[in-house]
């Protein structure tokens, strides 16, 4: 991770952030995967939630992740921030990532997409493209608090 952001920065900002070891926010975050999925039905690409998109919202779920150095940038875990049609672009992306994907998160004001394989890898589709974040949370907050996202293709 560059710009000054390690795992532990990480950690610990996800801890001021409200998460602690053990979190579990299944019965309030099964609604909105069940939004979600019901949004992907309804714009014709089926998209079931992986194991570890479930895995992982039940942990961190619906937390708030003010950036601390820009109080205008926010990154919420939240799988049924998208927009209309979001769900072709994303069932295209998983064809070329190879894996299944699923929306776990948004970051504002951007109003890119935070999405997670079945191998817990995460990437970023917004307007200018799409992007790797990072092969597990802790890697992909860091590259978004630095603003260093690979750009695929």
């Amino acid at each position: 991770m560059s710009d000054g952001f390690s795992r532990d920065d990480v950690q610990a900002w996800l801890e001021r952030s409200g998460w602690f070891p053990g979190r579990d926010v299944t019965e309030k975050v099964t609604e909105f995967i069940n939004d979600a999925v019901r949004q992907s039905d309804e714009q014709g690409f089926p998209t079931p939630p992986t194991a570890t998109a479930t895995e992982f919202l039940r942990s961190y779920g619906l937390l708030e992740l003010k950036h601390p150095r820009n109080d205008d940038k926010t990154l919420d875990v939240n799988p049924t921030g998208g927009y209309e049609g979001d769900f072709e672009e994303i069932d295209e992306l998983a064809r070329e990532v190879g894996n299944r994907l699923f929306r776990v998160g948004y970051d504002l004001p951007e109003g890119g997409i935070i999405l997670m394989d079945e191998n817990g890898r995460f990437f970023y589709h917004h307007w200018s493209g799409a992007y790797f974040m990072g092969n597990d949370f802790h890697e992909a907050l860091g590259n978004w608090l630095a603003g260093d996202l690979q750009e695929l293709g």
